[in-house]
């Protein structure tokens, strides 16, 4: 053979076997996740499933939240027969009780992957492997999932909170607040199909963590007591908002929080508004401020200086602005000037404090500044303004807000000697066995009332619901203690304060002897019953107690505390 001949073809065959050596090089390493990506696309089909969460329970362990296991249903149309097609969807119509025409849209689509159903009672399954077998639709898929169950429905709804479907992840409140603690979200799965494109196994491609479940201080039992309160008020009242809270006053648990609107987590996406009020929003306070100033009196040893105080018959005028008082009185004493919530013998005695003091006094109470006890929860608005105009709208407890959390806050310090209180929600963390992995504590961050305020007001405020503003509320078996307020709002309309539109409050707490809870009930806008109703903390708010304190006291199986004369 010719030399050159030979050599010729050496050559062709080492750059052909360096072509294939560059080509396997090219396709191993540098183009290596682009094909393993198409194979996949080939072979694999991804799924996200939703995947189990830790439960919400109650104080008493009962189930709040809790994940129940799904199924969901898919198909490959292109794999399936006209007659399988048919089949499919005139037998999973009778089962999942669905349109036998979208489930045939839906398997006669070009789609190469297709949800047929999604969240189908797990009890289903069995039945529906059967069918796939007798109708030899390799192709149709069952894979298990989750989903949210909220066994109460709407109870404590704003504040359980809910999961999102496509997440699997708590969106707002507790749920939201326990993300980290109560796992789940999505995983995604991977069906792998054979060369015909039919279904052989499945493969998990992330991994969860594990999951601890929460115990909320929330007594269901008290929550629905308050819930059905709240309801009977807003039918007769009609009001845009309304909120009970029901507070331990020494340990800030949260007992009941009771919100209009409210909303059923099982089905989040109907409802337009998924708000707390009680920690989102914050109103003016109106005459619930009074009993701080009075604290602040004693403390700088003024009140001994208002035995009496001139009321100017209902009307004074402060840096060229008049205010008026809801009655015209004359003289009153410190104690009445509470009882009756004067405005103008709660404005006089600020005026003759120290300014910065007051709002001092404010702030060490929790105003102007979140709980942090909730997601989103609002800090109200307390700026400090030292002109005496200004200082006597914050005095009657109007140009500042508070979220109705704070006014808790700070009535139990009223109730349990002048401690300031975090408010807690989750009790503690819990493991699947039950065992405590995390105990939140009780916080107490300090006195901020002084022995000598606190006695004070604890006598004055009792006698506010036995025979003052908030009588209408007062329990023939069980002391109370607390004060009402109104605030006007304002009206973008008219440009001023309207006379038709309130917030109207009752903050307080019982037994008023030995206080075990603090209760705020606060209604936005209530309507009037009759044309020539006055609206007020003392018509609206107050009323509601008499029922809710006797239940809830009940419940508990203590003993009336007030004397019960026989017949």
């Amino acid at each position: 053979m010719n030399e050159k001949r030979v050599k010729f073809i050496l050559l062709v065959f080492v750059f052909l076997s360096f072509v294939i050596i560059l080509r396997l090089l090219y396709f191993q390493v540098i183009a290596r996740d682009k094909y393993i990506a198409y194979i996949q696309k080939q072979y694999f089909q991804k799924e996200k499933i939703v995947l189990p969460r830790g439960i919400i329970y109650d104080t008493n362990k009962k189930v709040l939240s809790i994940s129940v296991k799904t199924l969901k249903l898919y198909a490959l149309p292109k794999y399936l027969s006209d007659k399988q097609k048919r089949d499919l969807a005139e037998n999973l119509s009778k089962i999942l009780r669905l349109s036998k025409y979208e489930l045939l849209s839906k398997l006669t689509s070009k789609k190469g992957y297709v949800v047929l159903a999604d969240n189908v009672d797990i009890n289903l399954k069995e039945r529906l492997l059967f069918l796939r077998k007798q109708l030899k639709a390799w192709n149709f898929g069952v894979i298990e999932t989750t989903k949210r169950f909220y066994p109460y429905k709407s109870l404590a709804g704003t504040t359980v909170g809910f999961v999102r479907k496509d997440t699997g992840k708590g969106a707002a409140a507790t749920e939201f607040l326990l993300n980290n603690t109560l796992g789940g979200g999505v995983v995604e799965i991977s069906v792998l199909k054979d060369g015909r494109g039919n279904p052989i196994s499945t493969q998990i491609l992330k991994k969860s963590k594990p999951n601890y479940h929460a115990v909320l201080t929330i007594d269901s039992n008290i929550q629905y007591i308050v819930e059905t309160a709240l309801e009977k008020l807003v039918k007769k009242r009609r009001p845009k908002e309304a909120a009970v809270l029901i507070m331990d006053s020494y340990t800030g648990d949260i007992i009941a929080a009771a919100t209009y609107p409210n909303y059923d987590p099982n089905v989040y996406w109907k409802f337009r508004s998924h708000k707390n009020i009680i920690f989102h929003n914050a109103y003016e306070v109106g005459s619930l401020a009074k009993p701080f100033i009075l604290a602040e009196a004693i403390d700088e040893n003024k009140l001994s200086d208002f035995k009496r105080v001139y009321c100017e018959k209902g009307k004074i005028v402060i840096d060229g602005v008049r205010i008026k008082d809801h009655k015209k009185f004359k003289y009153l004493t410190a104690e009445e000037v509470i009882i009756k919530s004067s405005n103008i013998g709660t404005i006089k005695i600020a005026l003759s404090l120290d300014y910065k003091s007051i709002y001092k006094k404010l702030r060490d109470l929790g105003f102007g500044k979140s709980t942090h006890t909730f997601p989103g929860e609002a800090s109200g608005i307390l700026r400090e303004d030292l002109r005496p105009v200004n200082v006597a709208y914050t005095s009657i407890g109007q140009s500042w807000t508070a979220t109705i959390i704070q006014v808790a806050v700070a009535y139990s310090a009223i109730a349990n000697g002048g401690f300031l209180i975090k408010p807690r929600l989750v009790k503690e963390i819990i493991d699947s066995n039950g065992n405590v992995v995390e105990k939140k504590k009780i916080k107490v961050f300090g006195k901020v009332l002084s022995d000598k305020s606190v006695n004070w007001l604890q006598k004055t405020l009792k006698l506010v619901v036995e025979e003052g503003t908030a009588r209408l509320g007062k329990s023939k078996y069980f002391s109370i203690a607390g004060k009402t307020g109104t605030a006007q709002k304002y009206d973008p309309k008219i440009k001023a304060l309207s006379n038709e539109k309130f917030y109207t409050w009752f903050a307080g707490y019982f037994p008023a002897d030995n206080p075990k809870f603090t209760i705020v009930i606060f209604v936005n806008e209530p309507k009037k019953i009759r044309k020539w109703e006055f609206i007020g903390g003392g018509t609206v708010s107050a009323p509601l107690l008499k029922d809710l304190v006797d239940r809830i006291m009940y419940y508990y199986k203590e003993k009336p505390d007030k004397y019960i004369a026989k017949n």
